[in-house]
């Protein structure tokens, strides 16, 4: 029981200084506006694809082919740029 008791006293330790750690974690608007950002990011991607795909597809008359293509590339450049935001905030 000894032992037992030692180890939660340690665990709690740990745990009380990894709150104190993450700067993330006391500050709710810190977050909200990470999580806004990083939205931002993936949604614009894929809305520049789509978009900039509907625009090729009317000039080359290919409708569905460009706005496929550039769909898929905008959601990974979205993703990526999502991932560069994560990094930035060293979440990575």
């Amino acid at each position: 029981m000894k032992k037992l008791k030692e180890l939660e006293k340690k665990l709690d330790k740990v745990k009380k200084s990894k709150i104190k750690d993450n700067k993330y974690h006391e500050r709710p608007a810190v977050n909200y506006s990470i999580a806004i950002n990083i939205s931002i990011e993936l949604i614009t991607g894929i809305g520049l694809g789509v978009f900039l795909g509907l625009m090729i597809d009317n000039y080359l008359q290919t409708k569905p082919l460009m706005l496929i293509i550039c769909f898929i590339l905008g959601t990974l450049v979205g993703f990526f740029n999502m991932y560069k935001a994560l990094k930035r905030y060293k979440f990575f």
